[in-house]
């Protein structure tokens, strides 16, 4: 008797278990990561700022705005913006460099810019154009802490 009460709670004890048993919930595989860009500057809303894949800095544009006085002169409209990426828009100011089309002399007027600093940024623009303000920091020398002195004084 001990025998089948031992089986039947064995047997009890496995049907409870299959019946118990769940199957993990299925997760939606087709939901998308959010996309953040940072905006600063002259942006009317800034901070992070939710893109979806293949916006341009026009669409960004159109979506958040801009102040009356951003120099929208600094941003390739036509460009893609890529997730995780800061974009700065200056204020407008008189006497802005162009990265782009600037000469040594003209580099030289930045605060702690030389004759060696000017020649590399030239040598960079050979080689690669500008295609954001902040690829400045691409050159060697120049990182995060001077672009950011540089910033509000050069263009595309």
């Amino acid at each position: 008797m001990k025998k089948l009460k031992f089986i039947a709670f064995i047997l009890l004890s496995i049907v409870s278990m299959i019946y118990s048993y769940r199957q993990p919930a299925k997760m939606d595989q087709t939901q998308e990561k959010a996309l953040y860009i940072t905006l600063e500057g002259a942006f009317k809303k800034t901070g992070d700022f939710a893109i979806k894949e293949g916006m341009t800095m026009k669409d960004v544009i159109k979506e958040v705005g801009i102040k009356k006085n951003a120099n929208i002169d600094t941003l390739p409209l036509e460009r893609s913006v890529t997730a995780e990426q800061t974009i700065y828009l200056p204020y407008k100011r008189n006497g802005l460099i162009s990265l782009n089309h600037g000469t040594k002399e003209d580099f030289k007027k930045l605060s702690g810019v030389g004759e060696k600093m000017a020649q590399r940024i030239i040598d960079y623009r050979k080689k690669n154009r500008f295609n954001w303000i902040e690829d400045l920091m691409n050159v060697p020398g120049i990182g995060e802490k001077r672009f950011l002195n540089y910033r509000d004084y050069i263009c595309l």
